[in-house]
């Protein structure tokens, strides 16, 4: 806030400039002539009066505006990408009602949504914009991209995020998340590395626990040791984690104590108890299955008992959650044993048995076979076993192995459509193949693309391409091609007079509410209803009309480094 001096200051400034403005002639100032008539002084009063208040204008809209500034410049800028990367502008969300976007933006998070959704999501959360301007909005605001985060799960997306806003916004929501996810997966080193590199002392007192003991990972036992005991000096009490300090330092013998209170306890049980064993159950969180799986403390596959239908159902729903490896699952499958009638009839065999029997049956059948209709028919049937249970994931890696060793055309009919579902990722990452037969799928496409490519060239290519097309009667233009030209005339790029009537311009179809966003410049709010729409749908799947009004909606709000990345994917054939 400005001084009353410097504003009294501004205001004297102002009045002496605008009388030197409005003056006919040069005046002392300072000095009063007695001498004017009435008129003329009352035409001076008139005057002064104007410019007074004219100056208190100025004054006020000055004021207001180093108000708004500072406001502005308390807002917390918390992201992980630059504004121009994605599009976006740091003011995105400034015109909505912060509830309106907390409320879409929870409805999206429990939506399962596509690669291709999840991806302008995390840009959009993640881009540097001005939060709300309400402390507990503020709050919200922040919680919803670390919601999001915890949700996606990309660990190096989130220590990247942290160390960017670390000295912003410690957030130990987050902090702790990686911590646990890192040595959940026996990554310790990496996770107390980043931990030293954040260099913050944390109020959560798990975060502080772990701190100690990655200092003491880390072989900096000194610092651990003043870390530990100014935190006890400031009351800071958990026994368990004293004696494991302690035994870890060398100042006790023995610690057999153990804790299943979270995983820095679990972990530090077996650490410093050798003979300590964990059973996991159906209560088990899955980030104790995945620490005993990934530090091999599950119980080894070859002395599980396989008339424990209970156990393995177990390990089959940890498989599923990614807990415990597939790999592990099938080979327990492969120690249950079956006569060689039941080897030779598998399909009928499988309606006799048990499900989790039949699952060790067909897959006991994959392996002994090698053709390849026979093998992908029965990897048909135990994906849609473990579907049928809930559990459709204990069984993807393993099963794309086993199918890439095909090709497509060695297969009848009515296996080549799971053939290439279950292939789909693989197969949406070949080479562009170009047809410069047609428009959309022509080497134009490269403008989209990450090759820099002049707006000049760019414009030349197209008129002449529009110029074969004018001639010829067999060639037209379809929503795919019309969807490309758009987009180029919204970057500036020009085509010729004689060209435009090639094509209509087609009708606006975006959704009402959104184009009123749009036009209301709720950018952000925006974004938020055309993620929604897309939900699980990939991109390229979507039909030529909902193609069109996406891409016609991110024209008009010139979010182009998104847009591009979308028609480079889905308007060129792939090979």
């Amino acid at each position: 806030m400005l001084s009353k001096f410097f504003i009294n200051t501004i205001t004297l400034f102002l009045l002496v400039f605008n009388q030197f403005v409005y003056a006919n002639e040069p005046v002392d100032i300072w000095s009063v002539d007695k001498q004017k008539d009435e008129n003329s002084t009352g035409n001076s009063n008139i005057q002064n009066n104007e410019e007074t208040s004219e100056t208190i204008i100025i004054q006020d809209n000055l004021i207001n505006n180093i108000e708004e500034g500072q406001i502005l410049s308390k807002r917390k800028i918390i992201g992980l990408y630059d504004p121009e990367e994605n599009g976006f502008a740091l003011d995105m969300w400034n015109n909505t009602d912060p509830k309106k976007i907390f409320e879409l933006s929870k409805k999206i998070n429990n939506m399962k949504l596509s690669e291709d959704a999840k991806n302008i999501y995390t840009k959009l959360l993640l881009t540097n914009s001005y939060p709300p301007i309400e402390e507990s909005d503020e709050k919200e605001f922040l919680a919803m991209k670390s919601d999001w985060l915890i949700k996606y799960r990309n660990i190096d997306l989130i220590k990247d995020y942290l160390k960017k806003n670390i000295n912003i916004e410690p957030n130990e929501q987050l902090t702790k998340f990686v911590l646990d996810e890192l040595f959940a997966i026996n990554e310790n080193k990496q996770a107390c590395e980043f931990l030293d590199e954040l260099n913050t002392n944390f109020k959560d007192n798990y975060l502080t626990k772990f701190s100690i003991y990655c200092l003491i990972y880390l072989k900096k036992n000194e610092q651990a040791s003043i870390r530990f005991d100014l935190e006890k000096e400031l009351g800071y009490s958990d026994p368990f984690f004293e004696k494991k300090f302690q035994y870890l330092l060398g100042y006790i013998s023995n610690s057999s104590a153990t804790s299943e209170k979270n995983l820095l306890n679990l972990h530090l049980s077996y650490t410093t108890n050798k003979e300590y064993r964990y059973l996991p159950n159906d209560k088990t969180p899955k980030l104790f299955w995945r620490y005993l799986s990934s530090n091999n403390l599950l119980e080894s596959v070859n002395n599980i008992d396989i008339e424990d239908e209970d156990q393995i159902s177990l390990l089959e729903k940890a498989t599923h959650q990614g807990s415990y490896e597939e790999l592990d699952l099938l080979n327990l499958y492969k120690r249950f044993q079956f006569s060689v009638d039941q080897l030779l009839n598998i399909e009928l065999e499988i309606q006799k048995l048990s499900k989790i029997q039949s699952r060790a049956l067909l897959y006991q059948g994959i392996l002994l076979n090698k053709d390849p209709n026979i093998v992908t028919n029965f990897s048909k049937l135990l994906k849609d076993s473990f579907a049928k249970e809930n559990i459709p994931n204990a069984f993807n890696s393993e099963l794309k192995k086993i199918l890439k060793k095909f090709k497509i055309d060695e297969l009848s009919s009515e296996l080549t459509e799971f053939y290439s579902k279950s292939l789909e990722e693989e197969n949406s990452k070949s080479v562009i193949k170009f047809n410069n037969k047609i428009l959309h799928q022509s080497k134009l496409v490269n403008y989209f693309g990450k090759e820099k490519i002049s707006n000049k060239k760019i414009e030349k290519d197209l008129n002449n391409y529009l110029k074969k097309i004018k001639k010829s009667k067999k060639n037209y233009l379809i929503t795919k091609d019309i969807i490309l030209i758009e987009a180029m005339i919204s970057d500036g790029i020009k085509i010729k007079d004689e060209y435009k009537n090639l094509y209509d311009s087609k009708e606006n179809t975006i959704p009402t509410d959104i184009q009123v966003l749009i036009n209301d410049q709720e950018v952000g709010m925006a974004v938020l209803r055309l993620i929604e729409i897309i939900g699980q749908d990939k991109i390229n799947d979507l039909g030529s009309e909902t193609l069109y009004f996406l891409i016609n909606a991110l024209n008009q709000m010139n979010i182009d480094p998104i847009r591009n990345e979308i028609l480079y994917n889905v308007l060129p054939l792939r090979a």
